[in-house]
C-alpha cells in the first residue's frame, strides 16, 4: 500500500511545512529545503537534475520565503504555492516522502555499499 499524507500543515512553525504519514512517521521540511528540490520543469534539468533556475533564498525582498497555500493534485501530489510567485512544483507524494530530511530517512542514503 503506498504511503500518503494524512496530514499536511504548511504553517508548521519555525519555517517549516510538517507532513504526518499514513505509516505513522511525521517528516518536517524546511521551507528553503523544499524549494530547492522543487519538482517543475522550470527548476529542474532532466540532464542534470535539481534546480537550475534561482535557487531560494531565505528573504527575498523584505519578505520571508513561505508557502502561501497548499493543493492536493488528485491522489498522488500536493502543489505548493509560494509567496514569491512561483507555483508550478507539483511534489508527489513519493517524491515528498523521498525528500524526508529526517536522520532516521536521510541514514539508508547515507550507507555506502561493501566493497
Amino acid at each position: 500500500m503506498p504511503l500518503i499524507p494524512t496530514k499536511i500543515k504548511i504553517a508548521a512553525g519555525n519555517d517549516t511545512m510538517t507532513v504526518e504519514w499514513s505509516d505513522g512517521h511525521t517528516s518536517v521540511y524546511p521551507y528553503v529545503y523544499l524549494r530547492e528540490r522543487c519538482p517543475c520543469a522550470m527548476c529542474t534539468d532532466k540532464h542534470t537534475g535539481p534546480p537550475k533556475c534561482g535557487t531560494a533564498l531565505p528573504m527575498f525582498g523584505t519578505k520571508r520565503l513561505k508557502p502561501q497555500k497548499a493543493e492536493l493534485v488528485g491522489r498522488y501530489a500536493v502543489q505548493l504555492f509560494w509567496n514569491d510567485g512561483h507555483s508550478s512544483g507539483i511534489y508527489a507524494f513519493e517524491y515528498l516522502r523521498e525528500l524526508c530530511p529526517c536522520d532516521a530517512c536521510a541514514a539508508p542514503a547515507r550507507i555506502e555499499p561493501a566493497g
